[in-house]
């Protein structure tokens, strides 16, 4: 493992301090509120903060929200009445909004969003890596954050490292040259393999590798996306065919645990020869190849043994508005709430695969200057724009130079989620920055990391706010010499 580069001793010391102003909060048997947001890291941070607080007998409840003005209007409504409040994956962006709500209440923020700069009350704590010079896009999410509070609250809580990791990968936060965690995601690993509850090996990673037919993990696995043959079981059938690889032995269909190295290795080069065919990029075949992170204790015909699986069951729940399947789950719940889980993730898949589909029609992506707009209308549930510009993002589909920004409406609002190529974020785009200041320009809220971030905007906006964020982020780019192409 490299050395850290942030400082680590300040950060670990932080995390101390909330452990140790929970473990008084716990003591006083004061009632805890806990509100997080809705994706995989969201649900991932919530499930170790809950399990932390169950092992002490604590008091709480657990609140998923689209959004930081859905806590606003439950404040402002009377819902929020307990004295001690734990926000997970949200907040860092947003204490000026919260101070004049809760400045006389107790409260921790454990958040990996780059933090406004802000005066906090005594009666508040913020852990935050950014404020430690780790890069909360890059090196540790939410659920890394609320594991090292976790783990000062009580050692025990070791045992909630793989689900830290789960939320990285949810966050993509391997999304890098190598398909792999690092920085301070990187040591969690490390406790959890020393632990013996993670198995971490070089592999291609298709979903579902260790128990679907190969020919239908090719055809689910979404991250890479690959046109042609993601969400397509008889196009990847016949891939694979051509290719010479047998999908059966016998009368059983072969998985990808099955196939022999010299078959991987001509798996990985026809797909290579795939999609130079289609004038794609070779590095979505490069994005196939990396670290696979396998939950030791769980089984492996399951979703939850492979990290990066577990983490798209959480997100379908917390996408599709069933937070609280997810986070039960990640608390280490199975029998019941994990069938719902795989239930509600069937269909999330459904849907994804049917806004995909209605992606591909002409007219629904608009490249303007120095963006490219994908118009989800009502056709893609605002809840899900975010996983979509995801895998859209990985297609090799956009062009390398200009970021995505997604679109889809949500009542008089419209929810936007952004993503920029790393070799953007490189020549100093920040997405997030940039959606914070225009978000409240235009009426709205934004934020996020510099690689990807989200806003919400007034429908009445919208136009003059496109106009204005194709400027930005072509003032952005235009600062920074030199070309970003596919292979950089």
């Amino acid at each position: 493992m490299k050395k850290l580069e942030g400082d680590f001793e300040g950060f670990v010391k932080q995390a101390e301090n909330a452990a140790e102003r929970i473990r008084n909060w716990v003591a006083q048997g004061e009632f805890i509120d806990i509100f997080t947001h809705n994706d995989a890291d969201a649900l991932s941070s919530a499930g170790i903060i809950a399990a932390a607080l169950r092992r002490e007998d604590a008091r709480f409840r657990v609140r998923s929200l689209n959004r930081i003005d859905d806590f606003i209007e439950l404040f402002n409504s009377g819902y929020v009445e307990a004295k001690c409040i734990i926000f997970t994956d949200m907040g860092s962006g947003y204490t000026s909004e919260l101070l004049p709500l809760l400045g006389n209440r107790s409260v921790a923020i454990f958040d990996h969003h780059e933090p406004v700069q802000a005066s906090l009350p005594p009666e508040w704590v913020h852990v935050n890596p950014h404020q430690y010079g780790f890069d909360g896009a890059r090196e540790i999410s939410a659920s890394g954050v609320s594991y090292f509070v976790a783990k000062a609250m009580n050692p025990a809580n070791i045992e909630y490292s793989p689900i830290a990791v789960v939320g990285a990968l949810g966050d993509l936060q391997d999304k890098n040259t190598q398909r792999r965690l690092h920085g301070l995601n990187e040591y969690i690993v490390a406790e959890a393999v020393e632990n013996k509850l993670l198995e971490v090996k070089d592999d291609i990673i298709l979903y579902g590798r260790t128990f679907r037919p190969l020919h239908v993990s090719l055809a689910m696995t979404t991250s890479p996306y690959i046109p042609g043959i993601s969400g397509n079981e008889q196009a990847a059938y016949s891939f694979l065919t051509s290719l010479g690889i047998g999908v059966k032995e016998g009368e059983q269909w072969r998985t990808l645990a099955d196939l022999s190295e010299e078959e991987k290795k001509k798996l990985y080069n026809g797909l290579i020869e795939y999609l130079v065919s289609k004038n794609l990029p070779t590095t979505i075949a490069n994005e196939l190849i990396g670290k696979t992170y396998d939950l030791v204790k769980e089984s492996v015909w399951t979703y939850l043994s492979d990290a990066r699986e577990f983490a798209t069951l959480l997100n379908a729940c917390g996408k599709s508005g069933k937070a609280w399947a997810g986070i039960l789950v990640a608390m280490g719940a199975r029998s019941e709430a994990l069938e719902e889980a795989q239930r509600i993730l069937e269909e999330y898949r459904l849907s994804v695969a049917r806004a995909m589909d209605y992606v591909s029609q002409p007219g629904v992506l608009e490249e303007l200057s120095h963006i490219v707009v994908l118009k989800g209308g009502d056709v893609i549930d605002y809840r899900q724009v975010s996983s979509v510009a995801s895998i859209l993002s990985s297609s090799g589909l956009l062009p390398p130079d200009k970021p995505l920004i997604a679109l889809a409406n949500a009542g008089k609002t419209v929810k936007i989620s952004a993503r920029a190529s790393k070799q953007l974020v490189d020549r100093g785009l920040n997405l997030g920055a940039i959606l914070s200041r225009l978000g409240a320009q235009f009426g709205g809220k934004g934020g996020g990391h510099n690689i990807a971030a989200g806003a919400e905007i007034p429908y009445d906006h919208m136009i003059k706010f496109l106009a204005e964020l194709d400027k930005t982020v072509g003032e952005n780019v235009a600062s920074s010499k030199g070309e970003v192409t596919h292979n950089d």
